[in-house]
């Protein structure tokens, strides 16, 4: 089918393509043209479904309206449910989002960066994978648009918004201390990122402040890409018959760990809570109708959302204004549900 273009619609009406541009761009009024014939002018692009060319329209308007975002593992319902708030926040203010997802690899990174910035996007909202310090630092110097969501790089000075994931797992271990659990596991990712490191810090100091030994042998730190296998061998660690220091509760340190995790304690025969607690970061809605729905760290993902965009938003339009870095931690809530035997 062929695309509907400007002279199509000049063609239908009678009128000149460059009419037809004026009007489309918002610029009807500037150069007198009747509101009849604005009217005219965008009825027919509807009803011939006109679809500007954004990459065109970009080179004459310096804008495109269009978000590029880079998350970090399509996979994470974390991410996904992100991802659609920003892209609805976004769409509020006219603006489209091109998704990419870098898998924690910098380099896939690199090159989605190169490819947004082909396709002339306006600005970046970017959860940055590890090792990817030198593009983050290469688009503050260009003075390009950027947020960074859910982890930062402290060294860089820049707009970035996430959650206070010390609290959050402080409060989340001191949940199930509260409810008798002593031997309180922790299974995490091997990420030397800022939020990650501090879901540990947090789950440690709170054994700290209960007088309980911390036990290294209870921390099962798993690649970024594990499989079920690496969760199945290290919850077989932690609970099965054969572990020497049996763990009484769990917290996982994202959701894609909590369903694997979830899954190999039942392939165990072992029953949640009763022969151990689990508490999850993150609320896909997996967790809601577990037979033992799931008690779980809920990040503020609307707000998250809505705040990037608009902080992202503020500085394409904007670009002269005096820059002031905004740093955005927000608080989470603890959802208490059976699964922590509360």
């Amino acid at each position: 089918m062929k695309k509907t273009s400007l002279s199509d619609i000049a063609k239908h009406l009678g009128v000149s393509k460059t009419l037809v541009s004026f009007v489309l761009n918002g610029k009807g009024k500037e150069f007198r043209i009747s509101e009849e014939i604005c009217k005219k002018v965008l009825d027919v692009a509807k009803e011939l479904n006109y679809q500007p060319n954004r990459i065109a329209q970009g080179l004459r308007t310096g804008r495109t309206n269009t978000i590029g975002l880079i998350i970090a593992d399509i996979a994470n319902p974390f991410f996904g449910i992100l991802g659609r708030e920003i892209e609805q926040e976004a769409a509020r203010f006219g603006y489209r989002v091109i998704f990419c997802s870098s898998d924690e690899n910098p380099e896939k990174s690199r090159q989605q960066i190169a490819m947004l910035q082909q396709s002339q996007v306006d600005g970046y909202i970017i959860s940055p994978p590890k090792n990817s310090e030198d593009q983050i630092k290469a688009l503050a110097r260009g003075n390009v648009p950027f947020v960074l969501i859910d982890r930062y790089f402290p060294e860089i000075e820049c707009h970035h918004i996430g959650v206070d994931n010390f609290d959050a797992a402080y409060n989340a271990t001191n949940h199930l201390l509260s409810h008798g659990r002593k031997r309180i596991a922790n299974i995490t990712v091997n990420l030397d990122l800022v939020n990650m490191i501090q879901r540990t810090k947090g789950y440690k100091q709170a054994l700290i402040d209960a007088n309980i030994p911390i036990e290294e042998s209870l921390i099962k730190v798993l690649p970024f890409s594990h499989e079920n296998k690496d969760v199945a061998r290290a919850i077989k660690e932690l609970v099965g018959k054969s572990a020497q220091h049996k763990a009484d509760a769990i917290l996982f340190s994202t959701s894609k760990l909590g369903i694997n995790g979830i899954e190999s304690i039942s392939a165990l025969g072992l029953k949640i809570p009763d022969d151990v607690a689990i508490v999850s970061f993150d609320n896909p809605d997996a967790y809601k109708i577990c037979i033992s729905p799931v008690t779980v760290v809920n990040q503020p993902l609307k707000e998250i959302g809505k705040t990037a965009v608009q902080i992202l938003l503020n500085q394409i339009k904007h670009p002269d204004a005096p820059v002031k870095f905004q740093e955005v931690i927000l608080k989470t809530d603890l959802i208490i549900r059976k699964s922590s035997g509360a």
